[in-house]
């Protein structure tokens, strides 16, 4: 399961044997930044062996839970992302570094990139939000008091009450975050009671006297069960005042924090993806650009020339959107930015697996279809954020589908007949056909017009508005 969550960086194409496969280039690997002892991972395996099959389940609970909230932060970090002008490239270098993965083989767990520290820091940021939740009542109780009379004992009191509370509360989230920002940190003085009586109670039971009667009563259900309930962790394990006065008198606390601060967003590795993401972008505005142009085009002429741009728009967007998700795969295995001109080597894989290539197209345009609803109606500004969120769900999917399919064509040595790859991607015609004209005419509900024409949450950005921050 640990897997999953170290191995955060591209790694190279399994080799593949066959003459007649597509060579794919050496992925360039970005360093590691730092690499994990291989002792204490061990250890922890042998010790998850000798667990009871009930604490295994509690186990396989805890970590489910864990990856559930990484993904939900992954998507959230996503949306976020996706409307701030420069670090879009950072969502969008994201999700092409999915699909890449993907089309290099690897296993799909690899390509959920970056869970546990997405859960790192959306447990950081949403423990510091709901504590702040108390305070915003202590000012607007006190705001109401000095507006009611800015004199009275009850209004000194309440600014002396939200003082208090405003200095605590900053303490506790700054404690909070020095010791690792981890969601139970937040809330330990509501925790601490249940968790010292089941303290107490396991060391209790670690006495010989309970242990024998444990061992003759829910012993029978697991050989390991009464070790795994007398186990008892340290207090400054999982006590926030008692892990944090234990980094205060180890030293260095100041410069420990420091250094695991800088080296968890190194780990990040955000460079390697806002350059994947911008390259990615360029790349793909130079293949959007003549069918869109001509699109936008027909809507700003009259008579039989906005017919003619119009009709000779979507014949060439037609070939362009049942392609270009797998050039994008194809790029993304390397990043190499000539990858998007290597029409033929694209071609050839799908060849190889045509079969996957058009249900992953299908998915990828259905996927994408119900997202033109959410741009029927204008929200203010500072809250395209939000509709981000819905479109990273439904935009992540179809990367793993794109990935997915070409990394299948990558495992043939031969393509498929011709009779079967040619009535096969004749299917692409409809299937992009639909899509065309679904995106020629939303300019005529989206709150852009025409401009919706170039927000294409497919194959760009995953926000169909990220132009209207320059409007």
């Amino acid at each position: 399961m640990k897997d999953l969550f170290v191995n955060e960086f591209p790694e190279k194409m399994p080799e593949t044997h066959g003459a007649n496969v597509i060579e794919l280039p050496p992925v360039i690997k970005p360093p590691v930044i730092e690499n994990e002892p291989a002792g204490p991972l061990i250890e922890d395996i042998s010790q998850q062996r000798k667990r009871s099959w009930v604490f295994r389940i509690i186990d396989l609970i805890g970590v489910g839970t864990s990856r559930l909230f990484g993904i939900v932060s992954v998507i959230f970090l996503l949306a976020v992302a996706a409307n701030i002008p420069i670090v879009q490239f950072l969502s969008f270098g994201y999700l092409l570094e999915v699909t890449g993965r993907l089309a290099r083989r690897q296993k799909l767990r690899t390509a959920f990139i970056g869970l546990q520290k997405a859960a790192r820091i959306g447990s950081a940021v949403l423990g510091a939000w709901l504590l702040l939740i108390p305070l915003r009542f202590a000012s607007q109780f006190w705001l109401d008091a000095y507006l009611i009379d800015p004199s009275s004992p009850q209004t000194r009191l309440m600014r002396v009450l939200q003082i208090v509370l405003i200095v605590l509360t900053v303490a506790h989230i700054a404690a909070a975050w020095f010791c690792g920002g981890k969601l139970r940190y937040f809330f330990w003085p509501i925790v601490a009671p249940f968790s010292f009586m089941v303290w107490i109670a396991r060391r209790f039971a670690g006495s010989s006297k309970f242990r024998w009667v444990l061992r003759y009563t829910v012993g029978l259900l697991s050989p390991g069960i009464v070790d795994d309930i007398c186990g008892v962790q340290p207090i400054s394990d999982w006590f926030l005042p008692a892990i944090l006065w234990k980094k205060i008198l180890k030293g260095g606390a100041y410069q420990s924090a420091r250094d695991s601060v800088w080296d968890f967003f190194a780990s990040l590795n955000l460079p390697y993806y806002f350059w994947l993401g911008l390259k990615g972008f360029i790349g793909t505005c130079c293949w959007l650009l003549i069918p869109t142009a001509l699109l936008v085009m027909s809507t700003n002429l009259d008579g039989p020339l906005a017919v003619l741009t119009g009709v000779f728009g979507s014949l060439i967007a037609i070939p362009v959107f049942s392609i270009l998700p797998f050039i994008q795969a194809h790029f993304a295995v390397d990043g190499r930015f000539d990858r998007f001109l290597e029409v033929r080597k694209v071609i050839k894989n799908m060849g190889r697996a045509p079969f996957s290539h058009i249900l992953a197209l299908l998915l990828t345009l259905l996927f994408a279809l119900p997202l033109f609803l959410l741009k029927v109606e204008e929200i203010p500004t500072e809250l395209l954020w939000t509709l981000s969120i819905v479109f990273v769900m439904f935009t992540w999917p179809a990367r793993f589908v794109i990935g997915w399919a070409y990394g299948r064509g990558t495992v043939r040595e031969q393509p498929h007949r011709w009779w079967i790859r040619y009535p096969v991607f004749m299917l692409a015609v409809p299937i992009s056909f639909v899509f065309v004209f679904v995106l020629f005419f939303t300019r005529y509900i989206t709150w852009n017009g025409a401009w919706s024409l170039v927000e294409n949450h497919v194959f760009l950005l995953p926000a169909p508005f990220w132009l209207s921050i320059f409007q």
